[in-house]
């Protein structure tokens, strides 16, 4: 993982560097936020919820995903990306995440055909040791901050009012989120499903079990916190079904050593991990 400067803090989560000399990794992708991804080596094959397989490219966009996803990495593999927030996706993109999810994009539907250029001349020489991944993450923040979209700006407040609720705490109450916008319900869940794709109480749905898998990824979490999200839970039959839907493994293949084990750092994760980012920081 690699933070992003201040500057990009509310356009990019993390930028990250996927790395293995494996020949064949299988594993399944949590449900995240839109990705902008540079394969540098090797392959990435996708295999979404309602069945469709997708296969990486040099430069492509893997677009917001709602459910798990299966895929099989062939390397020797580098892989770079950056994990965009949900406003910088429409500023990028334009495209609402209720319709356009679950899928990889190709880069030339999203992006200027100078942007793929620079992103393709910089995996080949990330490729030949002449410049570091760090200095691809670097011209992926350039290409994020040039997203040519704005944002309504009442639409900008829902989004940053639905931000703030999820990261006030595990379990939020909807009345608090509607209590701190000044439009209507009917607008916030129309906004909420072109920003993250379903209406608030199933994003925070989401999130949740994204939360209880980086628990269970995360030992060193205190108990307290631990049990405070697991109270979120009605009984285990539903936490275990919310984590497989969300994160595609169960509470016992979480625990175990994986690549997915990395994917569940919160700090990767913006609102969905931002309480646990502040529990690991106490």
């Amino acid at each position: 993982m690699i933070p992003p400067t201040a500057a990009l803090a509310r356009s990019v989560h993390t930028f990250y560097v996927i790395e293995t000399e494996a020949p064949r990794i299988a594993e399944s992708i949590p449900s995240y936020s839109a990705q902008l991804i540079v394969m540098v080596r090797g392959r990435v094959t996708f295999t979404f919820a309602d069945g469709t397989i997708a296969r990486s490219s040099r430069v492509f966009i893997n677009a917001p995903q709602l459910r798990s996803a299966d895929c099989v990495i062939e390397g020797p593999v580098l892989q770079i990306g950056a994990s965009l927030t949900h406003m910088a996706w429409q500023r990028l993109s334009n495209l609402p995440a209720d319709t356009v999810h679950d899928r990889l994009l190709a880069a030339d539907g999203i992006l200027a055909p100078d942007q793929i250029a620079a992103l393709e001349a910089a995996a080949d020489a990330c490729g030949e040791g002449l410049i570091r991944p760090e200095e691809v993450c670097a011209l992926l923040a350039d290409t994020i901050a040039a997203g040519p979209f704005a944002l309504r700006p009442d639409h900008a407040d829902v989004v940053e009012a639905i931000q703030r609720w999820l990261a006030s705490g595990f379990d939020p109450a909807l009345a608090d989120l509607y209590a701190d916008v000044n439009v209507s319900r009917r607008q916030v869940q129309r906004i909420s499903r072109r920003f993250f794709g379903v209406p608030p109480a199933q994003v925070l749905k989401r999130f949740r079990a994204l939360r209880a898998a980086m628990v269970l990824a995360q030992p060193d979490l205190s108990e307290a916190h631990h049990d405070a999200l697991m109270a979120t839970y009605f009984d285990q039959a539903h936490l275990i079904r919310d984590i497989r839907r969300y994160v595609g493994r169960t509470p016992t293949q979480i625990r175990q050593p994986s690549l997915m084990s990395a994917l569940l750092d919160p700090a990767g994760h913006g609102d969905a991990g931002a309480p646990l980012s502040a529990a690991a920081a106490e």
